[in-house]
């Protein structure tokens, strides 16, 4: 079976879109009963902040050249002859298409080549509009995102989104229902070393790009408010908080007047960042606005970390896992003093974690539940 999986990037480009897609399409690949392309822009060197580990890839990539906007959103250079060049190079017809979001003008573009395709599928991933600060350029945003979603629903004969909280947000704004397609981890990428025996678990981590919207920010404060609690109660032993990521907001950090050693690692190749959540203790994550089951959470979970978090779409099923507590943003200190106690061994979190992950979480069991005949 032929497959197209349209998207804006790949790995190294850092997201959970472009990790998605790679593991989607990896595992479709490697079951020898699917032909993979995945049309995308190619992530210009010049933004990588990292030397990157080789990345396998197992499917065929073609790479339209594209203007990059804001270091996020790839325009289409469709009056380049490279453009048509690699317009030519796809198949006439392909089984499934998949398109990765609403955002990205290549999407449009091909849901009009492929409209006549039996299986065209819209995969939504955001809960909310791009939050912009400007707003002249939040209204650009705004018409910008209301033609995608517009084309899309137009040209897509089935719509999913990753979790419930997308799947609310996009079947209003289009009147149209979108099933439930979750976002998976692959435990193929996690080989647990020896971990060391600590006395607390006091180790934080923060995963994810320094823009609106990710909470850095509020992380970073809710880290500060739990040494502060911990300072006046007389307590030695205080978290330390390691950052990985890249993004505007970096140029904030040093207004924060915060109570902590702070290690930022900047932008990390993906087994750097597994490695991380390894030496980590405890993953934090805090949102503003609804979000999905993120891939950090559940890369977290594999590695056996404790996730403290904002409410996350799916929690429902979540709350049943024992590494994972959530909160409302101004309960998050008082969760990292709770998590710091817990007597588990590194060992017995990562076996319930994986517990966890293997319910239904796994690219093994997505790509079996896309395949059949409606999801």
């Amino acid at each position: 079976m032929r497959v197209l999986i349209v998207t804006n990037f790949l790995p190294p480009k850092i997201g959970g879109i472009e990790r998605l897609t790679h593991e989607l399409a990896c595992v479709l690949q490697k079951s020898g009963q699917h032909k993979v392309t995945v049309a995308c822009a190619k992530w210009p060197e010049k933004f990588m902040k990292t030397t990157w580990a080789p990345i396998k890839i197992p499917y065929q990539v073609t790479h339209f050249p594209s203007n990059i906007v804001s270091k996020r959103l790839p325009i289409p250079s469709f009056w380049r002859a490279s453009f048509w060049r690699a317009m030519k190079s796809l198949e006439a017809e392909y089984e499934i298409v998949i398109y990765q979001s609403h955002l990205f003008a290549l999407n449009w573009l091909l849901a009009f080549k492929y409209r006549n395709c039996p299986r065209r599928i819209w995969i939504s991933h955001g809960c909310n509009y791009i939050p912009v600060e400007s707003r002249l350029i939040g209204l650009a945003s705004l018409i910008y995102e209301r033609i995608g979603m517009l084309m899309l629903r137009l040209l897509s004969n089935e719509f999913l989104a990753s979790s419930q909280n997308a799947s609310n947000w996009i079947s209003q704004k289009v009147s149209e229902e979108f099933e439930i397609f979750a976002n998976s981890v692959n435990l193929e990428l996690f080989h647990s070393p020896i971990f060391d025996v600590r006395p607390k678990k006091t180790k934080v981590l923060f995963v994810g790009r320094f823009v609106e919207g990710k909470g850095v920010l509020e992380c970073i404060q809710s880290v500060s408010q739990a040494n502060m609690r911990l300072q006046n109660q007389g307590e030695p032993l205080l978290f330390d908080l390691a950052i990985i990521g890249a993004g505007p907001l970096e140029s904030k950090f040093r207004d924060i007047d915060a109570s902590l050693d702070i290690h930022f690692k900047g932008e990390l190749d993906h087994p750097m960042v597994i490695s991380s959540m390894f030496a980590a203790d405890i993953l934090i994550q805090a949102y503003r606005q609804p979000e999905g089951l993120t891939t950090v959470t559940l890369e977290g979970l594999a590695a056996g970390m404790l996730i403290v978090t904002t409410p996350l779409s799916g929690d429902e099923q979540l709350v049943q896992c024992p590494n994972y507590e959530q909160g409302e943003l101004e309960d998050l200190p008082n969760i990292l003093l709770k998590m710091r106690e817990r007597s588990e061994s590194r060992e017995e979190l990562v076996k319930s974690g994986r517990e966890f992950i293997e319910t239904g979480f796994t690219w093994e069991i997505a790509a079996k539940i896309l395949l059949r005949s409606g999801v």
